[in-house]
């Protein structure tokens, strides 16, 4: 792991972090980029991050609690324990 990378969790907030020890969580809002292990690759890939608003009834899938949830914009999944960083530059 490099000196910018950390550990994806999922926050209180609701929002996704990028944790280091001995560093504050930096959260990942709507619209920042960040990279993000995919398939245990060796490098990191850069996305960005997007909420999205649940609208209606469920439909066969259970929603975590709340109006809505934050996802990966290249559909990479996300869960705790990834490793990750904050990105730069565009998707």
């Amino acid at each position: 792991m490099s000196d910018e990378e950390g550990i994806l969790r999922m926050q209180p907030s609701g929002r996704w972090a990028v944790c280091r020890p001995g560093e504050p969580p930096v959260e990942i809002g709507s619209g920042d980029t960040f990279r993000v292990e995919v398939d245990a690759a060796a490098d990191l890939k850069l996305t960005r991050m997007e909420f999205w608003h649940f609208g209606g009834p469920l439909k066969g899938r259970e929603y975590r609690e709340g109006p809505g949830e934050y996802y990966s914009v290249e559909g990479y999944q996300l869960r705790d324990g990834l490793r990750a960083a904050i990105g730069h530059g565009r998707t």
